[in-house]
């Protein structure tokens, strides 16, 4: 389950879909390139099998699309490309009318060197400390709303537990920066 880079060097598999996303709210054609609020051309490797990702839905229908297989890719897929390749996934869908979000979210069984089960939250935007700013307050958002945390005690636990990683940076103009936080830390 790896790939060969060249004798002696070996790529461990993780295979995660880069795109996923629904319609953004403005009309008429979109490039598949630049990650957005609704998602698109994330390429975030921890969003693997058993994750549940969490769209913000702006049109109707949310007209839903994926692709851009990856076997494997570092975090913010540096050089313009993962190990690129074709798959099959298996989704299933469902409403959330209760989460008031505004860029993805997800939940994932693993984050790479991050043991345990993880809450996401993303910040997305040209300019990599916005992108900081979004995801950071969309965690904080999340625990007020979740775990009944007051934004100072939510800031404060971000601070302490939540680890920050650089998902993208390829895709312009946009830059994706995501928030983990070990869910283990709620009894």
């Amino acid at each position: 389950m790896s790939a060969e880079l060249r004798p002696g060097i070996r790529v461990p598999l993780d295979p995660f879909l880069g795109v996923m996303g629904v319609a953004p709210a403005e009309p008429g054609p979109q490039s598949t390139i630049p990650p957005r609020a609704v998602g698109g051309n994330m390429d975030i490797k921890q969003l693997t099998a058993g994750s549940t990702l969490f769209l913000p839905v702006r049109v109707d229908g949310a007209l839903f699309s994926c692709g851009d297989g990856h076997a494997a890719q570092g975090d913010g897929e540096v050089c313009i490309t993962a190990i690129e390749t074709t798959m099959t996934a298996t989704l299933r869908f469902g409403i959330r009318r209760d989460l008031r979000i505004t860029a993805p979210e997800f939940e994932t069984p693993t984050a790479g060197s991050l043991p345990g089960r993880h809450y996401v939250t993303t910040g997305i935007a040209p300019d990599l400390m916005d992108a900081t700013k979004g995801a950071v307050r969309a965690m904080i958002a999340r625990l007020v709303a979740s775990h009944g945390l007051s934004r100072e005690e939510a800031y404060v636990l971000c601070s302490v537990a939540a680890d920050l990683k650089i998902s993208e940076v390829v895709d312009a103009p946009n830059w994706v920066v995501s928030a983990f936080l070990p869910l283990s830390l709620f009894a």
